[in-house]
């Protein structure tokens, strides 16, 4: 297999209210708040090499789930399925993405809070494991998540190093903009440059993320990406929704209320890729 750049969902966290959702190949530099839990679900996607050999692929199903543990720190998990779409010999159907990590809040600015200035970082550890059918081996990353909030919308950018499941050094940077919070339709646009094992990769993606209500986001994606006699298609549709399992169960300091705002809507994604 090639090169499905973590992807598909790559994910983006928005927000309408304290709702976020992912879209794109990067996570954003909040937590989830206490005793709150997100979904972002994408019953099926669709990937295709344009050039090179011959790849298509039903991402079905895609999810990550986010739980906040404590103050300023979440776990998230993600998982992918792939069902191979054409003759190959590989399993019709195999897990290649499976991932679990720990966020922590380092700084909060802006983007986590109305009443801060500047920019906020997260510091995510993250653990890859062994899917169905998919690659054999544990492997771990570690990453500096930056994101600013502003009326113009929200910018951010990510570094993320890692130890691959293939038993190579991943280096994956990438940047990435969305529309003013108060828009109901914000655009989105992400660029990224992922090398591995000294191989190159770049990427962009464009789509849009509306809101439903303050709790249920819609968002769609194309995604492009190769580099010199390779490149990829993809196409990316997903819903996200966000509880509170027990009422009350999140903390009521101060400043829980500001973080709960209707903030500035960003992404957040587990940075996978599936290759070989």
């Amino acid at each position: 297999m090639k090169r499905i750049g973590w992807a598909a969902l790559a994910v983006v966290w928005l927000a309408a209210g304290s709702a976020r959702a992912y879209l794109i190949d990067l996570n954003d530099a909040r937590v989830t708040d206490p005793g709150r839990m997100e979904i972002e679900f994408q019953p099926a996607g669709y990937y295709m090499t344009l050039l090179g050999e011959e790849e298509r692929y039903l991402i079905a199903p895609s999810m990550q789930w986010s739980i906040g543990l404590a103050t300023d720190w979440d776990l998230l998990h993600l998982t992918r399925g792939y069902v191979r779409l054409d003759d190959a010999d590989e399993p019709p159907y195999s897990i290649q993405e499976h991932f679990v990590a720990v966020r922590r809040m380092l700084v909060n600015g802006a983007y986590n809070d109305d009443e801060l200035e500047g920019p906020s970082l997260a510091l995510q550890i993250g653990v890859y494991i062994p899917g169905a059918l998919g690659p054999d081996n544990f492997g771990s990353s570690v990453a500096i998540l930056f994101g600013w909030g502003t009326d113009a919308g929200s910018f951010h950018a990510n570094v993320w190093l890692t130890y691959t499941q293939y038993e190579t050094i991943d280096v994956f940077s990438t940047v990435m903009y969305e529309g003013p919070p108060d828009w109901p339709l914000r655009p989105t646009a992400e660029l990224y440059l992922d090398v591995d094992d000294g191989q190159p990769y770049a990427s962009g993606l464009v789509g849009a993320l509306l809101d439903i209500t303050d709790d249920f986001l819609l968002q769609a994606g194309v995604r492009v990406g190769g580099w010199e006699d390779y490149a990829d298609l993809e196409i990316r549709l997903s819903s996200f929704i966000g509880w509170d399992p027990a009422p009350g169960s999140r903390a009521s300091d101060p400043g829980d209320e500001a973080r709960a705002r209707p903030a500035p809507p960003t992404l957040a994604r587990a940075r996978l890729a599936m290759r070989r």
